[in-house]
């Protein structure tokens, strides 16, 4: 592995923990549905870096914790979504 290799994959997981941490502050506000305020297309970007032959142990310990974070986002923009539909199911059921 070269150092310049190396660096490389040090400056992508950066930028990959820049957009994350982004993501975990203004993900309420993003009206629209788009790659970049998906976890999924975040959480392939990261798999992508895991499996590149650069990855070390601590880049990959980096990455799982990384994707720890992803996961507690979707889990969050699944339990909001969640309670919209109960939200318009009730609202619905009170017109009937």
């Amino acid at each position: 592995m070269s150092s310049s290799s190396y660096w490389e994959l040090e400056r992508d997981v950066a930028h990959l923990k820049a957009a994350i941490s982004l993501l975990e502050q203004t993900r309420g506000y993003f009206s629209v549905r788009s790659p970049v305020n998906d976890p999924a297309y975040w959480k392939a970007r990261l798999r992508t870096v895991l499996g590149s032959a650069e990855c070390d142990d601590a880049i990959a310990a980096q990455i799982e914790r990384l994707l720890g974070r992803l996961d507690r986002i979707q889990a969050k923009v699944d339990d909001d979504r969640g309670s919209g539909h109960r939200a318009e199911a009730q609202a619905s059921h009170r017109s009937a």
